[in-house]
């Protein structure tokens, strides 16, 4: 059975970020397939591991590096070393922070460009830095995973070489579907739901001016995410409006925050994915996104789109889920059909397809190259 290395060491042990909690679920998904043997490499621990994979797998556990760029010339060293420790025959980075070396092959996953599609807002040594780590390890990749079709296409754009060999493969919901608070904490009124940290691309501030805008202060805001600079109350800017704070919540409380708010609402400049669009139409909460980036594409039908430079189209679509009956019925059920295209046992299916071609195509070269002036008998 060929044995993967899933290389994640961006990652900080203990806290599911969006990029390791798709990386669980796919190494989930190719244990339940039985095509490979998993070893993990990441700043996790086996006890913080979800039980799914925690006695299923061989755990490395490393340091979270300081200096992307140091450690990614690190692993181009460290990592090969530890795959023939180990008998690793591919490695699949689980974020293009990782190694341009070591095993057969390597399938590295690329979340978003935010440092290219949004280089105002990069830090100056995340931009300068980024881009040689992104040229680095993608160029010595086999093949290369987007998240979605809207990444592919920047990620192409950027860098043209991966173009033949990048396939998009679409992440599913996270939540559990029956996931339940038995008595859960939700605010007096009828409220906006919005999912994630409060940085720049997610806009948040837009979404404040257009409940302001509203003029109905019976309708809150439920920002669930750290917001250390204040940016949505900040932009509220004194209005009449009831903003709650909340972080670190367990699922089942989220899960009732989905079903009991008007709507979730996503202002992002840019997405790679999104995966709370995909937890709100599961849990039958009507979605109201961006049109830019990723947000259109996963949400489907099942949304109401809006530019998020104009905070009066989305008051707009706020108006009209409080005052058009029906729209928000047919917002969830549409919603219900458009989560159902995701499925996180295709995930697997469709990386377990794109390693085995990896390790396929890297034995054909190899195969040429010790041969190379090889003729059919005669």
């Amino acid at each position: 059975m060929p044995r993967v290395l899933v290389n994640m060491p961006t990652q900080f042990g203990g806290r599911p970020s969006g990029v390791a909690l798709v990386a669980f679920r796919v190494i989930a998904g190719l244990l339940d397939r039985g095509a490979f043997a998993v070893v993990l490499r990441s700043p996790w621990t086996r006890d913080q591991l979800p039980n799914e994979i925690r006695d299923r797998i061989e755990v490395v556990t490393v340091p979270r590096p300081r200096v992307m760029l140091f450690d990614v010339m690190r692993q181009a060293l460290a990592v090969p070393k530890l795959c023939r420790a180990l008998n690793i025959d591919l490695v699949l980075n689980a974020d293009p922070y990782g190694a341009a070396f070591g095993g057969r092959a390597r399938v590295s996953v690329v979340h978003d460009l935010y440092f290219r599609t949004m280089p105002g807002r990069s830090r100056s040594r995340e931009a300068l830095t980024t881009d040689p780590i992104f040229r680095f390890v993608l160029a010595n990749s086999a093949r290369v995973i987007t998240v979605s079709d809207s990444t592919k296409t920047d990620l192409c754009r950027f860098y043209p070489f991966v173009r033949d060999r990048t396939q998009t493969v679409h992440s599913a919901a996270m939540i559990d579907p029956d996931a339940a608070d038995p008595s859960p904490e939700l605010p007096a009124g009828p409220y906006v739901l919005a999912v994630g940290n409060a940085m720049y691309n997610k806009n948040f501030s837009t979404l404040a001016r257009a409940v302001a805008a509203l003029g109905r202060p019976e309708i809150g805001i439920v920002h669930v995410g750290e917001d250390p600079d204040e940016a949505i109350a900040t932009a509220l800017d004194g209005a009449p409006v009831q903003l709650t704070r909340l972080s670190r919540i367990g699922e089942g409380r989220l899960a009732s925050l989905y079903r009991n708010a008007l709507c979730l609402c996503v202002p992002s400049f840019s997405e790679g994915f999104c995966l709370p669009v995909l937890e709100a139409q599961a849990l039958g909460c009507p979605v109201v996104c961006s049109d830019r980036s990723a947000t259109p594409e996963i949400a489907g039908a099942g949304a109401l789109t809006f530019d998020p430079d104009d905070a009066g189209a989305l008051a707009a679509c706020l108006r009209r889920l409080l005052d058009e009956p029906g729209l928000r019925g047919a917002l969830i059920a549409r919603g219900h059909d458009n989560a159902r295209r995701y499925d996180w046992a295709e995930t697997a299916r469709r990386y377990e397809a794109l390693m085995l071609d990896a390790l396929r195509d890297t034995a054909r070269d190899r195969a040429t190259q010790e041969v190379p002036h090889a003729h059919p008998a005669p």
